[in-house]
């Protein structure tokens, strides 16, 4: 049996229980194992149609040796989007792309199909790239504006920060204005090269390798990565549930053995400002010295200990370069 079909099964394995729950109306695989477009490391996406949020269920976990991403709809927002349709408009916005083109498995009520069918005509109509774009943009501009607020008054740690979740919102602007499909965040750095002929320049994947200190020799980027995991996993479990810890360790390649060491260590750096994003964490963190004595493993692993003021100044020069180069006209910045 070849890994493909192995994979499918597996996933077909895992949402068998969901399609007996009788708290569930639909089940889809979603993600690159509905589309068929899967590699040896895919996780699963599985959306499942909910009359209200089921809170046994966290968005991570990790079963029968795969990533398990559970992505929760409710009935009635599925139903009024289908039943109140009429043309392409900001109301498909609110759903997950982890959806588009999913396999329908458990579909009793006849809530799924229909929207699926909607969805997947629609994604990728001018209007709708034309919206993920525009609100793209808006959020990579609210960082990077952040981003320079901290550099005025001397917080350039917390500004790099800001700067790199800025740039994968930059990242989704990109793609979305070339009708490219964001897929596999464990794959960032190789589809982000291998896009900018696409794209027409490197500036992006220039900024990203920058940005994210991607540049540094293999065997660095490894023991960062493995001397702050510790770290990481707690801050996880706190922030995203108890879960989260096991996926990131067996789904986002935790030992680095997949042969995209960029790519996941940019990941978990971005997973890790996400985190500390949250009310809970001082807007300045990163630029206090009760940081680096409290953690020194994860300050190391985000750069901190090395980068300079004028660092992130050049990285968001960068990003500025890279923002310009895509619908300057429509800058928030002021």
């Amino acid at each position: 049996m070849d890994w493909k079909r192995r994979m499918v099964e597996t996933a077909y394995r895992i949402a068998e229980p969901f399609c007996n729950n009788p708290d569930i109306v639909g089940v889809a695989l979603g993600g690159s194992i509905g589309r068929g477009q899967m590699w040896k490391h895919s996780d699963l996406e599985l959306c499942i149609v909910v009359e209200s949020r089921l809170e046994e269920f966290q968005h991570f976990n990790y079963l029968d040796n795969m990533g398990v991403e559970i992505i929760q709809i409710t009935k009635s927002r599925m139903k009024e989007f289908t039943e109140q349709f009429d043309e392409p408009d900001q109301s498909l916005l609110g759903f997950p792309i982890q959806i588009y083109k999913c396999k329908v498995i458990h579909d009793p009520e006849h809530i799924l199909r229909p929207f699926k069918k909607l969805y997947d005509q629609y994604l990728f109509h001018e209007n709708i790239t034309q919206f993920k774009e525009e609100e793209a943009l808006k959020q990579a501009d609210t960082k990077l504006l952040k981003a320079k607020e901290h550099i005025a008054i001397g917080n350039y740690k917390t500004a790099a920060a800001h700067l790199r979740i800025g740039l994968n919102f930059l990242l989704l602007a990109y793609y979305w204005h070339h009708h490219i499909f964001p897929r596999s965040q464990n794959r960032t750095v190789y589809f982000l090269r291998k896009n900018s002929r696409i794209i027409g320049h490197t500036k992006l994947y220039d900024a990203f390798i920058r940005a994210f200190c991607l540049d540094q020799p293999g065997n660095r980027l490894k023991e960062g990565l493995w001397s702050a995991q510790p770290d990481i996993f707690k801050l996880s479990g706190a922030s995203w549930g108890s879960n989260s810890s096991v996926f990131l360790k067996n789904a986002v390649d935790g030992n680095l053995e997949w042969g995209h060491n960029q790519s996941i260590v940019y990941v978990y750096k971005y997973c890790v400002h996400r985190m500390h994003g949250h009310d809970s964490h001082p807007e300045d963190l990163y630029d206090q010295p009760e940081f680096a004595e409290q953690f020194p493993e994860l300050h190391h692993f985000l750069d901190m200990d090395t980068m300079t003021l004028e660092d992130v100044k050049d990285w968001i020069s960068m990003f500025e370069e890279s923002r310009g180069a895509l619908r300057p006209d429509s800058s928030i910045l002021v």
